[in-house]
């Protein structure tokens, strides 16, 4: 059965199977709004869902020294990232001035002409 995350994010990220222990289980099924049978065996939770703090090895991971992130003893995923990606939502837009018409400027080419060469006559120094 193929794994991926159960929000349905397309990740090449890590994912962690959901935990063993009751109460760290139950707070991860709080955070998705599921119950205990609403997730299977082969159920996954992606990277993009947990904070720095919970991984014990982010800044390894950011360095390329390791291929895969782990997780604290007692994390908890915080991070909601169904629907829009926020990367694809513009924060602001620039919006240009309409005060002032703009204005044109004269473009030229530079023609080569040919000049004599002249020497300098400069005076030699005695040393």
């Amino acid at each position: 059965m193929a794994r991926r995350c159960i929000f349905g994010c397309r990740t090449h990220g890590t994912l962690f199977p959901f935990p063993k222990i009751p109460s760290l289980r139950s707070r991860w099924l709080d955070f998705l709004h599921f119950e205990e049978g609403g997730i299977t065996e082969w159920s996954r939770m992606c990277s993009k869902h947990f904070t720095r703090e919970c991984f014990i090895n982010w800044t390894e991971y950011e360095m390329g020294f390791v291929r895969y992130l782990s997780l604290t003893d007692n994390a908890v995923p915080s991070v909601y990232t169904v629907g829009t990606s926020q990367s694809l939502t513009p924060v602001s837009s620039d919006v240009a001035c309409q005060c002032h018409a703009p204005s044109l400027k004269n473009v030229s080419v530079q023609t080569e002409t040919h000049k004599q060469k002249r020497r300098s006559k400069g005076k030699v120094i005695g040393y």
